[in-house]
């Protein structure tokens, strides 16, 4: 059994005395400061936390009615003698005078004690979060700490030193004083069945609802802490993950705020101003709130908990009608597969969003300026009025796709649809030549788009009709045909140019050799696990090529609007541990696409085209987090990685393992190869012949700040870094392109939108980088990638079986970072928006080792990235700058 020794105890500790029994607080064995504790406190403590403590209060309690007998039995025999233990002298916290006679481990106890103690005060450092389920406790925590420091100093007498030194010491002197009043034992007591009652309390909830059981955080910053003992770990979740989904409907992002324009959106969303007050629900019709009147029929949609309208077998008869009634919409869930992959029924949803949100932001203005009401309410009716024209498109198109989903099935005998999902033909009712149906000319055209129809259309389209009983050829209407809507166009309204918008009707954009362009007009977003690729890509009138935008939640990319998501990189970091990810960030991952494995394997060689606004891109702090997750790049796109062949190792002409600064161009298969393309202030990048360093004054960005481009080389499974291209690697010179900041159009991207473009042309042996459409650097690809001249840079190479890929056993953080991005099957995928080493927290995060620093996320906003499978001409790279800086550099930032 353990027993306790206050003697003992006090020498150990270099006390002596009773100053030290003062400076705890003793009563009976226990620590005051537990007996103050509140339900509150209690509650965040662990159940064995909890248990134990019972015990100890147990003990006490027994102690302090053993000396009110001795007292009454003292005054009754006046006798001067007291004792707690006659056989040993000695006050025993666990005996058989425990509760229920049971004997406890005090040593697992003790190791569960120091191990909280020692999270709770790790997390009260740092302001950290310890319970998964337990948030904003740190008043409770702060309370806790000093009482438990010293129940854990008392209780490691308790657990078997002073049992060893001095197990027969009697401590009636060191507590005389203490127990001499009857009124101070009898208030203890009270103390302790006030305690009890709120730890039973406690527990009794817990084992009625075990969700109440505090859940410590699976995170390695707790672990020195937590090893040995038998507290159970929950999963660090994100808790931006899912934090919009349950919401019914909701259009809270529109266009970005424009300076010229009257496209005008502040960052909370569709009402513009709704902290001042904002305007009438301008779009009441798409709501979820259902009219008093309503109520009693349950006709209103299922999701709003209504019965819908039902179809039975009598219908069948008007069911042909029906099924090209534009009043009667199926929007039923397995109808929504094909609304959802469709490209032009998505085109049409987004220039409706998009024009919508820009007439709100005139009609703000108006009330804003204090129209009169005559202007306001012809507003709202235009407002109005264009939410029902681009109503009736959707409708129309989705009627085109039920038809062609329902109609061969039910009339033609089919057994399962004739059109895949998102390959449904447009103005085509030709196919109903081979079912026995029979439908009225007019009720086919009524379901076409004219010449007239141009928001949302996408190409040019020959209706053709059928007339099942003839079986005479399809009919055409060659006036009918629609024209373009131009791929990179984004619907706006000019600078004095009220009530009237624009959107081309032809490509402004230069479109040969363009294979995927995202103009980011739809919010869906994607988490790492997820296979769906949802960011339209315009090139194309089918989902080949569509990107997935990553991120927690919508509001986190899109706080500034349409069409210019944030992206902060792959995670986000902890301020108590730089080096652990607190959370999910945001990026785009390009698909695993022949034409993006070729991108820059392609001989005839690649244009990378993109909008970027990078705010605080010259501030060491805000733009770099020099004080905390420190940063020394800015990945725009990357696909580095670490990684090599089984038995390779990278050394030197002595036999060391290389400097990471020192790696030799390897073109083999014995490493892995990769690309890097954005903004840095590591000087080995924008200084010449200079080694790394990760102090910030020596990299600071407003003396030394680039855009550029470089390879990437692994040098073993846990670091990457830049290759070196000195012929015998004496020298820190690096294979790199690189543009200072100073002195050209890039050197704007902090305070407005820029044009990037970076070109690349294997026949020349040429790269060249262009600003705001004007040429500012021309390289050779020869000496930017270090391959033979006129050849492609043919990055990234295979990954390795030992290569980095976010999974539970590389990555510190939420679950949501653990299940990806995960590798492609052949290469490391591209990301825009940050490196994708940077969740690697094993080996430094990103790239690894220990230069280059520790993030790489762009934290920065992007607009109309495109992918051409060719080099853009000067004058191309002018055309597209022209074609959409009406938009971009009007933006509000």
């Amino acid at each position: 059994m353990a027993s306790f020794d206050l003697n003992t105890f006090l020498n150990v500790q270099g006390n002596t005395g009773t100053g030290l029994v003062r400076s705890l607080g003793m009563s009976f064995g226990l620590p005051s400061c537990l007996l103050n504790l509140t339900s509150n406190l209690l509650s965040i403590l662990p159940s064995s936390i909890l248990s134990d403590l019972r015990q100890d209060v147990l003990t006490g309690k027994t102690a302090a009615n053993q000396v009110t007998k001795a007292i009454f039995k003292k005054l009754t025999l006046d006798t001067g003698i007291i004792e707690f233990d006659t056989e040993s002298g000695t006050f025993k916290f666990n005996s058989l005078d425990s509760q229920n006679k049971l004997d406890k481990d005090k040593n697992q106890a003790l190791e569960n004690l120091t191990g909280i103690l020692g999270a709770l005060q790790q997390a009260a450092s740092f302001g950290a979060q310890i319970y998964a389920n337990y948030q904003s406790i740190k008043a409770e925590i702060d309370a806790i700490i000093e009482c438990f420091d010293k129940l854990k100093s008392v209780k490691k007498f308790q657990a078997g030193n002073s049992g060893s030194q001095r197990t027969q010491q009697q401590i009636e002197e060191s507590f005389a004083a203490d127990r001499a009043s009857l009124e101070e034992a009898v208030d203890f007591i009270a103390k302790c069945d006030a305690l009890l009652i709120n730890i039973d309390s406690i527990l009794a909830a817990r084992r009625a609802n075990p969700d109440l059981e505090p859940k410590i955080l699976d995170c390695k910053e707790y672990d020195q802490f937590l090893s040995g003992t038998t507290f159970c770990r929950a999963p660090l979740e994100d808790p931006e993950v899912g934090a919009e989904e349950k919401e019914i409907f909701r259009l809270t992002y529109g266009p970005p705020i424009s300076v010229a324009g009257t496209y005008i959106l502040t960052t909370d969303g569709l009402y513009y101003d709704s902290r001042s007050g904002g305007i009438d629900s301008a779009i009441a019709s798409i709501s979820s709130v259902i009219a008093v009147g309503d109520l009693w029929k349950y006709e209103y949609d299922p999701n709003l908990g209504g019965k819908g309208q039902a179809i039975s077998l009598d219908s069948l008869n008007r069911y042909k009608d029906n099924l090209f009634d534009l009043d009667i919409i199926d929007d039923s869930a397995g109808m929504q597969e094909y609304y959802d992959q469709d490209h032009f029924l998505a085109v049409i949803k987004q220039q409706r969003d998009k024009q919508i949100y820009d007439l709100s932001g005139e009609l703000q203005t108006f009330i804003d300026n204090g129209e009169g009401q005559s202007v306001i309410q012809n507003q709202r009716q235009l407002i109005i009025t264009a939410l029902a024209n681009h109503n009736s498109k959707i409708n129309r198109r989705k009627k085109q796709i039920e038809v062609a989903v329902k109609a061969p099935q039910i009339y033609g005998g089919k057994t399962s649809p004739i059109f895949a999902p998102g390959q449904i033909p447009i103005n085509d009712f030709s196919y109903l030549a081979d079912s026995n149906v029979s439908v009225d000319l007019e009720k086919q055209k009524a379901l076409t788009f004219k010449q007239g129809d141009v928001n949302g259309v996408v190409l040019p389209i020959t209706p053709k009709f059928v007339q099942s009983y003839i079986k005479a050829p399809s009919i055409q209407f060659e006036h009918l045909k629609v024209p373009t809507i131009g791929k990179g166009s984004i619907i706006y309204t000019p600078s004095g140019n009220q009530g009237a918008t624009v959107l081309s009707l032809t490509d402004q954009i230069v479109t040969d050799g363009l294979f995927a362009i995202y103009n980011f007009l739809e919010t869906d977003v994607s988490l790492p696990s997820s296979m769906d690729y949802n960011t339209t890509n315009c090139a194309r009138q089918d989902n080949y090529n569509s990107a997935q935008l990553v991120a927690p939640s919508k509001r986190s990319v899109f706080f500034s609007g349409l069409g210019i998501p944030y992206l902060e990189g792959i995670v986000k970091n902890k301020s108590s541990d730089p080096k652990g990810a607190s959370g999910l960030g945001s990026f785009v991952r390009l698909p695993d696409t022949k034409e993006f494995r070729d991108l820059t394997y392609n001989n005839q060689g690649f244009t990378v085209e993109c909008w970027v606004h990078v705010p605080n891109i010259t501030d060491s702090e805000l733009g770099w987090l020099s004080n905390t997750t420190s940063s020394l790049t800015k990945v725009l796109i990357g696909c580095e990685n670490v990684g090599v062949a089984a038995g390779y190792k990278a050394i030197n002409h002595t036999g060391a393992l290389r400097d990471l600064d020192y790696l030799n161009n390897d073109n083999g298969g014995q490493v892995v190869r990769g690309l890097l393309c954005g903004f840095t202030r590591d000087r080995r990048i924008t200084k010449e012949s200079t080694g790394f360093s990760n102090s910030n004054t020596q990299n600071l960005p407003t003396s030394s700040l680039s855009f550029f481009i470089a390879p990437t080389q692994s040098r073993d499974l846990s670091s990457a870094s830049f290759i070196n291209n000195d012929e015998c690697q004496d020298y820190t010179t690096f294979y790199k392109m690189k543009v200072d900041l100073a002195n050209t159009a890039f050197g704007n991207v902090s305070s407005q939108f820029v044009l990037i473009n970076v070109t690349c042309d294997p026949t020349t042996d040429t790269i060249k980088m262009f600003a705001d459409g004007s040429l500012v650097a021309t390289s050779s690809i020869s000496n930017v990638f270090g391959v033979y001249p006129k050849s492609a840079p043919n990055l990234p190479s295979f990954k390795k079986q030992n290569s980095f890929e976010y999974s539970s056993t590389t990555v510190d953080g939420p679950t949501v970072l653990k299940q990806g991005p995960r590798l492609n099957t052949f290469y490391t995928p591209w990301i825009v928006g940050g490196g994708y080493t940077d969740g690697m927290y094993q080996y430094g995060n990103f790239l690894g080792g220990d230069r280059g620093g520790v993030v790489s996320g762009l934290r920065g906003h992007i607009g109309s990235l495109k992918f051409y499978s060719r080099p853009l001409d000067s004058f191309e790279v002018l055309t597209n700058y022209n074609a959409q800086r009406g938009f971009f550099k009007n933006i509000l930032i």
